[in-house]
Order: C-alpha cells, then sequence, then structure tokens
C-alpha cells in the first residue's frame, strides 16, 4: 500500500533508529561483538544510576521528618516514573539496542511502548507540576497552604498518572498511531510506528504544553525572587547578622537561586527538546529515505530523553537541604546538626518550605539587646540570624 511522505519517513526512522546492530538497513543477528558490549555496559551503567538515585528518594523521608510534607509527594512522583523508567523501560531498551532483536513478543512490545510513553510523559508533566507548586509558594506565599493542601496534591499527582495513561496505553492499544499498511516482524523488531496526526498531537500533550507552562512558572518565581532580593536589599541598613553567622548576603543567594533555576530548566531541554522537535520535524518534512546520520542521531536523542530520569534526583532531592540531611544519616550516621536555615535559595527551585511571608523575616534590634521577629522562622529564604 502506498503512504505519504510524512508517514513514509516516520516508519522508515522507527525501523531504523531503535536498534544500534545494523549492517547494511536489515537485522543482522550475527552476534554480539566489542562494540555492542561497550555499548550495553555504557547504558547499563546509567540504568543502574538511574534506578539507585531514585530508590534513594524514597527511603530519605523515612530517616527525614522534614521530609513527610504534602508537596513532598510531587517528589515521590517524579521519583516513580523515573524509577519506573529505568525498571520497565531501559533493561528492555538496552537488550534490544545490544542483540539487535526483539525478544518478547509482539504484544509485550506494545505494553513496552506503553510503559515508555507513559512513564516519560508522567516525568515530564510532573515536573511541570513541580514548577506550579514552586510558583505558588513563592509568589503567593499567604495562600499556599490553602491552594497546596494535601488532598489537592493527592489529587493533582493522580491526575499526572490518569493523564499521562489516557496518552499511552490508550492510543497504543488501540493503535491510533498506527499506519494502514505498515507492519513490522514481531519476531525481529518492536517498532513505534506513529503517524503523522499523532506524532504531533502526542508531542505537543506530552511535553510542549507543559515545558511552556513549566519555562512560564519559572520566569514569574525569577521575577519575584528578584524583586524580593532588591526589598531586602534596600532595608540593609536596618538589618544585623549574627557575628557567627553563615549566612551569605542577599545578592550572592539571589543569585544562587537565578543559577538553580537556569540550571534545572537547561537540563530538562537539553533532555527533550531535542528528541520531541525531531518528532515534529519528521512529521511536518516528510521524505521517503533516512539517512545514517539521522539514524544515528535519533538514537543518542531517545537516550538523552531517558537520562532526564538520572538527573532528576539531583536536581530536585539532592540539592534540597532536608534531603542532604537525610543523605548524612543514610551513608554516615551522623546524627542530625545544626544547620543555618538561611544558607541558601535553593528552596526556589526545590521542597524545602517558603517564607509565608512576602517580605520575609527580617529581623530587627530592640533596646534591650533581644531580637523578635514577627514570624517564626522557615527553611525559604531568611535575612536574619
Amino acid at each position: 500500500m502506498l503512504m505519504d511522505k510524512n508517514t513514509s519517513l516516520l516508519s522508515n526512522v522507527s525501523s531504523t533508529a531503535l536498534s544500534w546492530v545494523r549492517g547494511d538497513g536489515n537485522w543482522t543477528g550475527a552476534g554480539i561483538g566489542p562494540r555492542e558490549v561497550s555499548v550495553g555496559l555504557i547504558l547499563t551503567f546509567i540504568d543502574l544510576i538511574t534506578l539507585f538515585g531514585n530508590t534513594v528518594v524514597f527511603i530519605c523521608p523515612v530517616v527525614e521528618k522534614r521530609l513527610r510534607t504534602a508537596t513532598y509527594m510531587f517528589i515521590m512522583s517524579l521519583a516513580m516514573a523515573d524509577l519506573l523508567v529505568a525498571c520497565l523501560v531501559m533493561p528492555f531498551s538496552i537488550i534490544y539496542e545490544v542483540t539487535g532483536m526483539w525478544l518478547f513478543g509482539k504484544l509485550f512490545c506494545k505494553v513496552w511502548i506503553s510503559f515508555d510513553v507513559m512513564f516519560c510523559t508522567a516525568s515530564i508533566v510532573t515536573l511541570c507540576f513541580i514548577s506550579l507548586d514552586r510558583y505558588c509558594s513563592v509568589v503567593t506565599p499567604y495562600h499556599y497552604s490553602m491552594r497546596m493542601s494535601r488532598q489537592r496534591c493527592i489529587i493533582m499527582t493522580c491526575m499526572v498518572w490518569v493523564y499521562s495513561s489516557l496518552i499511552s496505553f490508550l492510543p497504543v492499544m488501540q493503535g491510533w498511531n498506527e499506519i494502514p499498511g505498515v507492519d513490522f516482524d514481531a519476531g525481529k523488531e518492536c517498532i513505534f510506528v506513529t503517524n503523522w496526526t499523532f506524532a504531533i498531537v502526542a508531542s505537543a500533550l506530552a511535553f510542549f504544553v507543559p515545558f511552556m507552562i513549566m519555562c512560564s512558572m519559572y520566569f514569574f518565581i525569577y521575577r519575584a525572587s528578584r524583586l524580593k532580593a532588591t526589598r531586602i536589599m534596600s532595608q540593609s541598613l536596618e538589618i544585623h547578622y549574627h557575628p557567627n553567622s553563615k549566612r551569605q548576603n542577599n545578592l550572592q543567594l539571589e543569585n544562587k537561586a537565578t543559577r538553580t533555576i537556569s540550571i534545572i530548566i537547561s537540563v530538562f531541554i537539553l533532555c527533550w527538546l531535542p528528541y520531541f522537535v525531531l518528532n515534529v520535524w519528521l512529521a511536518a518534512k516528510g521524505t521517503n529515505s533516512t539517512s545514517a546520520v539521522l539514524v544515528d542521531a535519533f538514537k543518542i536523542i531517545t537516550w538523552l530523553g531517558y537520562c532526564n530520569s538520572t538527573i532528576n534526583p539531583m536536581l530536585y532531592a539532592f540539592l534540597n537541604r532536608d534531603f542532604q540531611r537525610a543523605l548524612k544519616k543514610l551513608f554516615i550516621c551522623r546524627r542530625r546538626s545544626q544547620v543555618d536555615i538561611g544558607e541558601d535559595m535553593v528552596s526556589i527551585a526545590t521542597f524545602s518550605k517558603t517564607a509565608q511571608d512576602p517580605e520575609y523575616s527580617i529581623k530587627v534590634p530592640i533596646p534591650t539587646g533581644g531580637l523578635k521577629s514577627k514570624h517564626k522562622p522557615s527553611s525559604g529564604l531568611l535575612v536574619a540570624g
């Protein structure tokens, strides 16, 4: 059956890009050489790091009570999605890449593809919800506890997984992504064949819409953090620091928060944008041939997307001070020590609690020499000791 240019290109790329072992364009299945072993070891190492990092995210709340918050369940949801990528997507992909043959049957092929789409989408959408949570906490602190109650966080987390399943299992199992007349040998291949409509709609729902929301939220967070730092700096003559305080000045804190947000956005773009841009480009351009360069590029960017699951724990959990305390308890067996809660502003982008006062807790001296504060200190941005 004849196909249009768009569907032909997507079929060609799908049928070639998902395997490392290619000869003249046909499946060789002629054994595993040093190159395949090297690729397998590298990918297995990535899988193990992903598995370890996201497992630690689940363990740390057990030893650190300050992590047992309603909003930390977004981190748990992110870790769950990334952990499932490491358990149910990466291992089969590694076997497929190394051997050059799909060994698990046509039915599980569809299930595996559905897992791939579902877990990666859940990870991306959870990152979007994290940015929404941070926006509410930093930009509208007075209403944060009401807007992000435990019940609402549970509902939002369930929405992530329902949404992800609806754009993964439902269309794949129903065959909405397939091209009429295009099939593959289930004994050798597991190809995610996508028509141009599915490629564009799925890319928009799974990535481009969450990406735009995420960038918008972090922009507002960045702008709010600069305004608050500017207000605090204008009152610097009234602020007295404790002589032994290790807190950085406000400009350094604001710069550190800016760098953290920049790293989060940059890593997300690096890992996922190439994959979805290529999907849309393939659907829009249309060609009857697939170059070797394009095939190699598709291999790399597919695993770049998987690597986002490896990096997420480092960005959203390991940078959090409470999480760092939990890691010390787990691996160093060190008792909890006194930590300067105003040490940094990473909480703007991660999951430390933020100040509920828009002006933050600024302490001023009184004649008796004591210090008083209108609000109880929180683990967000504090200025005075």
